[in-house]
């Protein structure tokens, strides 16, 4: 079998949200752990935000992109953060899950968090 380039297409769209389930929330967390993948929820979520741009760099890829001020992100450790698309408040099966090394932030820094997937 091959999968067409007309195929992957559609499906970049559809990642990055031209059908009706699909991520659009990032949510960052200040619980420690090794993700894997069959994780659906952040450690100890903390915070969630709309994605605040989706852009389509190539026909296959998909970037989407979230933000926090410095107020928002006053007095949190992140650890780690992912893409959701479902649930409410701070739960919701991730579509992915990223976990680093403690950041901690004091009031004065800002939060950006970009990810790109590319289908091929």
């Amino acid at each position: 079998m091959v999968v067409t380039d007309y195929a992957k297409n559609k499906v970049n769209l559809f990642l990055g949200g031209s059908q009706t389930d699909f991520p659009q929330y990032y949510i960052i967390g200040s619980g420690s752990g090794i993700a894997i993948g069959g994780d659906t929820e952040l450690v100890h979520p903390v915070d969630r935000q709309s994605f605040t741009e989706t852009t389509f760099p190539t026909s296959q890829k998909v970037t989407d992109q979230g933000d926090w001020n410095s107020v928002e992100m006053s007095g949190i450790q992140l650890r780690q953060f992912g893409k959701t698309g479902s649930g409410v408040g701070l739960t919701g099966s991730m579509w992915s899950i990223v976990s680093l090394p403690a950041l901690t932030f004091d009031g004065t820094n800002e939060l950006r968090i970009e990810e790109t997937w590319e289908v091929f």
